[in-house]
């Protein structure tokens, strides 16, 4: 996984645990520190939700499916 504070990451409802619809989230931290409880499967993002429209919405913390996230290419 390499996603890091800045980065934009787009999540499909069943990608973000309690998710009823696809999240577009700016990440503001990763929380390795918890997601050790998860199997290395899942990881806490927090964040700033982007709304539909492009404007800024709620801050999130938002426990996500690794295997979605962006991976280091070789």
């Amino acid at each position: 996984m390499t996603v890091s504070p800045g980065d934009v990451v787009h999540l499909r409802e069943f990608d973000h645990q309690h998710g009823d619809s696809p999240l577009r989230l700016q990440i503001t931290r990763v929380r390795l520190d918890l997601s050790t409880w998860y199997d290395g499967q899942w990881v806490w993002l927090e964040g700033t939700e982007i709304r539909p429209d492009g404007q800024v919405g709620l801050h999130r913390q938002v426990l996500v499916r690794v295997a979605v996230l962006p991976m280091l290419e070789a």
